[in-house]
């Protein structure tokens, strides 16, 4: 059997594992409706704090309860009346409600208590809080750093993310572990370089930022890249993101449900299966990423809000502006927050990064294709095929077929 038989066969055997941990994930992640008047949670603050009315919306990660079935899941969380300060561990007896899968829990204010924990991560948190005054700056250092609630930036910023469609920059995913990889890669020779990368990628993910479906992804990749490299392999990426996804979603089936797991894993995935087996110049490759990562989750994300085109052309443009943003900051977490020069650097390319995305929303354009689910999950499947079959430039053909049939969709 040659080379590319052996890479087809395990490409396929992967293929095969992750779909049965897909059906797996599906049947273990189901929860019946019911409800509970009287429940007690204690979990972990992961979405945008919402203030309307006298009630506050949330999203919280269970982490513990009595009720085993809502535990590692995420939750809605409806507070009435006055919402106690502010911090990030929640604990609270309240209402439990389950419909169609989704989870609800209703409380008064006076039964929620809130506190942050005091390890590492609060600790950096609260050191890069003291060093930067400018608020608006402050909240998405937080945020692309830290994974904190995107509530912590400032709304107009948020809306250019938002109409831009660079939001997905915000999301710690590949490219904070890949440059911490990267950084510790480049410090010591080549062996004793990439054990030191296993061990940064594994801090950060284990005590640095919250266990979000695209971090885990990327680390889990990221781990076995490094492995494959000590153990002098040629690492195989498409089979790597596959048995990544089997992992994920063997320990964590919820996740079968989770948009940010589908939307890194497909993302990742056309970018994998574009630019393999592709030649061409680092600014033809560079676009060409943009728009393969666009076409990997434009058709997940019509299903549930606009998408806006112009991010194809503006993400490589502020591609070398984001990962200066990220070097930065993570050689600001290497010292601890205690060089300031790192800290003020970070800050800077933070502002320059929130001018550009401002720039940006000024020539956007919202589009709305409203495919139906199951219409946007052929759809991506599809693009992934002829990517997997296609070789050379006509890769280019897949992307541009998925984006006519998105652009058909948002005249209806």
């Amino acid at each position: 059997m040659g080379l590319g038989e052996e890479k087809i066969r395990r490409e396929v055997f992967h293929l095969i594992l992750f779909v049965l941990s897909v059906l797996l994930a599906l049947e273990r992640s189901g929860i019946p409706d019911f409800e509970e008047e009287e429940v007690y949670v204690r979990g972990r603050i992961v979405g945008d704090v919402l203030r309307e009315g006298g009630k506050t919306v949330t999203k919280i990660k269970v982490e513990e309860s009595e009720v085993e079935e809502i535990e590692g899941r995420k939750c809605v969380l409806v507070v009435y009346g006055p919402f106690p300060g502010c911090g990030c561990e929640v604990s609270l007896i309240g209402k439990l409600k389950v419909k169609e899968g989704k989870v609800y829990i209703y409380a008064r204010g006076e039964d929620v208590e809130l506190s942050r924990t005091q390890g590492i991560r609060e600790a950096l948190m609260r050191r890069y809080s003291e060093k930067t005054k400018d608020e608006e700056i402050r909240g998405l250092g937080l945020s692309f750093l830290f994974g904190e609630p995107r509530e912590l930036i400032d709304p107009e910023v948020q809306k250019s993310f938002l109409r831009t469609g660079l939001v997905h920059l915000l999301v710690i995913s590949g490219l904070h572990v890949g440059t911490i990889a990267f950084i510790l890669l480049k410090l010591l020779p080549r062996f004793w370089g990439l054990k030191l990368s296993l061990i940064g990628v594994s801090v950060y993910t284990l005590f640095i930022v919250p266990h979000e479906p695209p971090v885990l992804r990327a680390t889990i990749m990221a781990v076995l890249i490094i492995l494959s490299h000590l153990t002098f392999r040629n690492p195989n990426h498409l089979s790597i993101l596959l048995f990544s996804g089997t992992v994920i979603l063997f320990v964590f089936p919820h996740y079968v449900s989770s948009y940010s797991f589908w939307l890194s894993f497909f993302a990742t995935g056309y970018i994998i299966l574009t630019l393999r087996d592709l030649e061409g110049g680092k600014v033809f490759k560079t676009f060409l990423v943009s728009a393969s990562a666009f076409s990997g989750v434009a058709p997940l994300v019509s299903t549930f809000s606009y998408i806006s085109p112009v991010s194809v052309l503006l993400t490589p443009l502020i591609a070398p502006l984001v990962v200066l943003y990220s070097l930065f900051g993570i050689l600001s977490l290497f010292t601890l927050m205690s060089f300031p020069p790192f800290v003020d650097l970070f800050n800077l390319t933070g502002k320059l990064f929130v001018s550009f995305v401002s720039l940006g929303e000024k020539v956007s354009k919202e589009v709305y294709p409203q495919l139906f689910f199951w219409e946007a999950v052929l759809l991506s499947l599809f693009g992934a095929f002829f990517l997997y079959v296609l070789k050379g430039r006509l890769k280019v053909l897949p992307l541009a077929l998925v984006n006519c049939w998105l652009f058909i969709r948002s005249l209806n």
